[in-house]
């Protein structure tokens, strides 16, 4: 009787730690898995692979999708500006950094033909840090020329996750994009160009994202690659630059002077920059406007101004609301004339 005792109460203390160890509304948060937990992200189903294939569109993948309230409790409605009203958030993965208190979060935003990967690192407090990825895999309709009635040319796009066995250590990003042929709707197996990218991307022990050395590879045959299909695809590389890098706005403006202006150009690449100077303006408005107004000369501002001018002036001056330095915000919007 006495061992039977014991060993129900040993029992009921076994629950007790297992249901004490799983977060629970109310809870303390002390971690990145706490805040995931908080905002109802806490399906083990979720647990990332340590090696991921987006080809497919993530459509083999288990997800989650987020509705308003969670995806502004998770602040991506910060960093990417969407909205579930005429959007999809699916979250395809979570890997957790207990030693750390960092928490890895991997997912997708999908708008009519675009599908935006992302990731994002979270702490007790919320998001940490963010990347965009780009497209998540499958046709990149951005690519695309129709050459007569039956024949056009298509982008195909692929991207790969390897994520480390540890903590510090690089996860390696890898998108390889394709330029194929197609008649009639059905592939001639007749690809005329690639480039192909690898991302080295480690945590930092603040969640920040770094980015090492860039990896590139062309296609031998560069008649068809030509500086146009290279530069619009540079573009899309510094659209994945993680929220935390300071060194966005001198990266971009490097690439304008190599360039030579052709990006400001209407007949070139134009909207491709317009993409990626809106997507900062949204979620790094006062780092993006500071560096502007103290470069008005520069390329990156000229270019800026460029794709501006037809842009409804209210919704660039709701950007320039969050900007908290008076002198600042006065500045930038005479120097956006809004």
């Amino acid at each position: 009787m006495v061992e039977m005792r014991h060993l129900v109460i040993l029992l009921v203390a076994l629950a007790t730690i297992s249901c004490s160890s799983k977060w629970q509304q109310g809870d303390t948060i002390d971690n990145g898995h706490d805040f995931l937990c908080s905002v109802g992200i806490c399906d083990d189903s979720l647990s990332v692979a340590d090696d991921i294939n987006f080809d497919d569109d993530g459509a083999n993948l288990p997800h989650h999708i987020l509705d308003m309230e969670s995806c502004q409790a998770l602040g991506l409605d910060k960093v990417m500006g969407v909205d579930t009203a005429t959007s999809v958030l699916r979250v395809w993965g979570v890997r957790y950094y207990p030693d750390n208190g960092i928490a890895l979060l991997l997912g997708e935003s999908s708008y009519g033909d675009s599908r935006t990967c992302w990731m994002a690192t979270y702490g007790k407090d919320g998001m940490l840090d963010f990347m965009r990825l780009g497209e998540c895999g499958g046709m990149n309709l951005s690519y695309w020329d129709d050459i007569d009635e039956h024949v056009r040319n298509v982008g195909i796009d692929s991207m790969r996750l390897v994520l480390p066995d540890k903590f510090g250590k690089p996860m390696n990003l890898s998108r390889w994009v394709s330029y194929n042929e197609q008649r009639d709707g059905i592939d001639t197996d007749s690809t005329l160009w690639f480039i192909h990218h690898e991302l080295p991307i480690t945590i930092a022990q603040n969640g920040h994202f770094n980015v090492g050395k860039v990896g590139i590879v062309y296609s031998a045959d560069t008649t068809l690659l030509t500086p146009y299909w290279r530069n619009k695809r540079q573009l899309e590389v510094l659209s994945w630059t993680p929220l935390s890098d300071t060194t966005f706005c001198d990266r971009v403006n490097t690439f304008l002077d190599d360039a030579k202006g052709s990006i400001t150009d209407p007949a070139q690449l134009l909207g491709d920059f317009h993409i990626l100077v809106g997507m900062r303006l949204h979620c790094d408005t006062e780092r993006l406007m500071r560096w502007c107004c103290e470069h008005p000369d520069s390329q990156l501002t000229r270019g800026m101004l460029k794709v501006l001018e037809d842009v409804n002036p209210e919704w660039i001056v709701n950007d320039l609301k969050k900007i908290k330095d008076p002198a600042l915000f006065k500045r930038s919007k005479q120097l956006l004339n809004v």
